[in-house]
């Protein structure tokens, strides 16, 4: 074959060029054309968002009332010390150059920071680019006129007043309406937060954060027009923040003052009793319920210790933090109303009472006898009345005296029956359950908690839950000890249940755990007829103009199932702890007006392991036309008439009129350790 002549080679790569040019140009159409036709909306909007700024700013937060209109939390203006991250800092997020450096190095010096930290906060991508980041807020009057007379060596750096929380009362109600705080990068991902930036405050803890989204309010808006190096250029709308809705508490702010202050009394006047070992009582902390006997608001709450709310405005400071974590310090951050959660001891009688009345072991006006000690097994349970015979005994008089043989044998009884069920009744934790216990009563405040009512079901989940850890301490104990008796059993039947268990049960011992909050509401309830209602602390939403958003109404959560004999014998029994003259409370309510203010209590000892037994007592009153509730519970305070009964007294006192809690004492009642 012959070559291919010289006058073809050119045409050939002439050809194979014009064919590259034009699928060059086919590519770049083809690309022009999805750019343009099938994306172009797309890049519009992002061409927008290129050039448009949103700039939100803070809405200042509702204020939260007592319902007599006491502001227990209210916003004041504070002094703010603000820059400008794009005037100060480059790219990098470090200073632009010298002079920015030298803005940094004054301001740090000026507000007592390191110049590290100026930059971080200054840097904090939790804030918007175009608005001054605070860097100190709350600072003094002296520093902001430092920054505005020599403002030629703080270029970049402004004063702002800002708002913040602010609490006239101090640390009053402290646990009840909680604080503020950064929304944290978990948050902002969570979708219940959806509508919040970086940097914005939510509520933490209390009515703050129960009611986050009433107190909030809604944030301004500012649209800017920015260049491409993000210079502003124009205002292209601007919506003022709106504030926050108000919350009216149903807190009686006299009675919830003084509620916090004879609790602290009475636990620390405590502190001076030596118990009959000797041994002075340790009464490391406590709480206190007041509710209003038919609608089940909450009228006062306390939990001592308790904390500043103050500490957290603008961050609280690593130090204070360090302080109410320190163990020493017994939690003041826990609010013990509605997360201590403590045996109950006798309170919890009426509740067991009731189930053995629903069990039919027993009749309202049937009676047992009141032994010194009760035998089941080759175990024998005492009665708290040691060595003492008091007779046969109903139910009113077994509340009266707080027997502890009664409830014994009753739930004994009960047990056998269970044991030969194929499916227990759990009689005990049904009834319980109406009463409030083992159950959240869904009050409005967070981390509220059930406690348990324990029964079968309840002891073989709980053990399969620890089971390997039992059979490993089993393994690991010194043979022949007690302590490798005692696991070996717990990890081959430590699901079992037990007739031991029932007894404890009956007299809230063993397993059985409650907060003070279902103290107060199972008694209540009791007061109220046998109706439980829901404990609640807010009573209504106000808006900015003054109109009501909303009433929250009181809600029913269910019957005791007590028929009016029932009830009428629980009561009966009830007000002759405090009224009758060998009732268990009848000591810490000597001299008081009870003809005038006739009073319905039951005392409670609760054995906590190695220490010093708590502190119970409960009472509602007027007796005869109840309208308070208030529970108190101090931890390691004793006797129920020794410690909690006189602080429930002055409560009482205070309420009714008959001594203001600023002139009343602590005079302990006799050590009944029921």
């Amino acid at each position: 074959m012959a070559p291919p002549s010289a006058d073809a080679s050119p045409a050939l790569r002439l050809t194979f060029l014009a064919v590259l040019v034009i699928a060059m140009f086919i590519a770049l159409f083809a690309r022009l054309w999805f750019l343009q036709v099938l994306t172009g909306d797309r890049y519009v909007e992002l061409a927008d968002s290129n050039r448009l700024r949103t700039v939100v700013s803070e809405a200042p937060r509702g204020a939260i009332l007592t319902a007599d209109g006491e502001e227990l939390v209210r916003n004041r203006p504070a002094l703010a010390i603000s820059a400008d991250r794009q005037t100060l800092l480059g790219d990098d997020g470090e200073p632009r150059d010298d002079e920015a450096e030298r803005v940094i190095e004054r301001l740090a010096e000026l507000l007592d920071l390191d110049t590290d930290q100026v930059i971080q906060r200054l840097g904090s991508q939790r804030r918007s680019p175009f608005r001054p980041v605070p860097i100190e807020t709350d600072v003094d009057p002296e520093v902001v006129f430092t920054v505005r007379e020599r403002q030629e060596l703080f270029s970049g750096v402004e004063t702002e007043t800002l708002p913040v929380r602010e609490y006239p009362n101090g640390t009053m109600a402290s646990h009840l309406v909680g604080y503020v705080g950064e929304i944290s990068e978990d948050e902002l991902l969570d979708p219940a937060y959806t509508d919040y930036l970086g940097g914005d405050l939510i509520g933490r803890g209390g009515l703050e954060q129960t009611y986050e989204s009433d107190l909030r309010g809604t944030p301004g808006r500012r649209l800017l027009v920015v260049n491409a190096r993000e210079n502003v250029l124009d205002v292209q709308s601007d919506r003022p923040a709106i504030p926050g809705n108000d919350l009216v508490t149903t807190l009686d702010h006299s009675l919830q003052t003084a509620t916090e202050q004879l609790l602290v009394e009475g636990i620390e006047a405590s502190r001076d009793i030596q118990r009959d070992d000797g041994q002075f009582l340790p009464s490391v902390a406590g709480s206190a319920v007041a509710l209003d006997a038919r609608t089940g608001q909450v009228l006062a709450m306390a939990s001592y210790p308790d904390y500043d709310p103050r500490e957290f405005v603008g961050g609280v400071s690593q130090e204070y933090f360090t302080t109410l974590q320190d163990p020493d310090n017994h939690g003041p951050l826990n609010n013990r109303a509605i997360a201590g959660v403590y045996p109950p001891g006798s309170v919890f009688k009426t509740a067991s009472g009731a189930a053995m009345l629903e069990a039919g072991q027993i009749g309202p006006r049937e009676t047992r006898n009141c032994d010194a000690e009760y035998t089941l097994a080759d175990i024998t349970f005492r009665n708290w009345n040691r060595g003492v015979d008091e007779g046969p005994m109903d139910l009113a008089d077994a509340l009266r005296r707080s027997c502890d043989t009664y409830f014994y044998s009753l739930a004994a009884d009960q047990w056998r029956v269970e044991q030969a069920q194929d499916e227990p009744d759990e009689v005990l934790v049904e009834v319980a359950q109406r009463f409030g216990f083992g159950r959240t009563l869904d009050i409005d405040l967070p981390n509220e908690k059930a406690g348990v009512v324990p029964g079968p079901t309840w002891k073989r989940a709980n053990w399969e839950a620890r089971r390997d850890q039992l059979c490993e301490l089993a393994d690991t104990a010194e043979p022949g000890t007690v302590a490798a008796d005692t696991y070996q059993d717990l990890c081959q039947f430590g699901g079992a249940w037990r007739g031991g268990d029932a007894v404890n049960s009956s007299i809230g011992q063993g397993d059985v755990g409650s907060t003070p909050l279902q103290v107060a509401a199972s008694y209540q309830a009791v007061a109220n007829d046998g109706v439980l209602m829901r404990p609640l602390l807010g009573q209504r939403i106000v808006g900015p103009d003054g109109e009501t958003v909303r009433e929250i109404e009181p809600e029913e959560l269910g019957d005791l199932g007590l028929d009016d004999q029932e009830l009428a014998v629980m009561r009966e029994g009830l007000e002759g702890v405090v009224m009758g003259s060998d009732g268990t409370g009848r000591s810490a309510f000597e001299g008081f007006p009870l003809d005038e203010v006739p009073v319905a209590g039951k005392t409670g000892t609760a054995e906590a392991g190695p220490r010093v037994p708590y502190s119970w007592f409960v009472a509602y009153a007027p007796a005869n036309d109840p309208q308070i509730v208030v529970a108190v519970n101090v931890e390691q305070g004793g006797g129920g008439s020794q410690v909690a009964a006189p602080i429930v007294r002055n409560i009482l006192a205070h309420h009714f009129g008959v001594v203001s809690a600023d002139e009343a004492e602590f005079e302990p009642g006799a050590e009944i350790l029921d």
